[in-house]
């Protein structure tokens, strides 16, 4: 390797490594899987009431102050849970806060979410899976985000 090419592939390696570790750090959540079943069509529920836990999305950079978004996302079929098909309709899920800004370096953010499930027989027996997309936000050129999932088990029908 030529001692131009060494140079240029050193200067880039310096300039990648620097880069990282100016955003060391992103965002992280416990909120991986929640289930939620024996849900009745025709009523809303929480996913607080149902399992105990709401959306907690933590800062972790050591010096950026964040804004985070939330959002509920539609799988797309090959990534679904065995068994689980894609939530029908978003409108479904409503978050109770979808938007923080100036999160801190270590700051924290918390969150319900409540899930409608329509009336009507055809929703009985399913199971439904839907994301839930944490993000950074605004006008900032840090962009990160993570992914949780909750999965729907309605009901059988009576």
């Amino acid at each position: 390797m030529g001692r131009i090419n060494r140079f240029i592939l050193m200067t880039v390696s310096i300039l990648l490594l620097s880069a990282s570790s100016l955003y060391a750090g992103g965002l992280s959540s416990h909120f991986v899987e929640e289930k939620m079943e024996n849900l009745e069509p025709g009523k809303t529920y929480s996913v607080k009431a149902v399992t105990g836990r709401v959306l907690t999305v933590q800062n972790t950079t050591k010096d950026i102050t964040v804004d985070i978004a939330v959002d509920p996302e539609k799988p797309v079929d090959y990534n679904t849970v065995p068994g689980y098909e894609p939530i029908p309709d978003l409108s479904w899920v409503k978050i109770e806060k979808n938007y923080f800004g100036n999160v801190a370096p270590g700051g924290a953010i918390e969150t319900d979410i409540s899930v409608t499930i329509p009336s009507g027989s055809e929703y009985s027996g399913k199971k439904y899976q839907v994301y839930i997309y944490s993000h950074t936000a605004g006008e900032g050129t840090f962009r990160v985000g993570i992914m949780g999932r909750i999965l729907l088990k309605t009901a059988p029908s009576k």
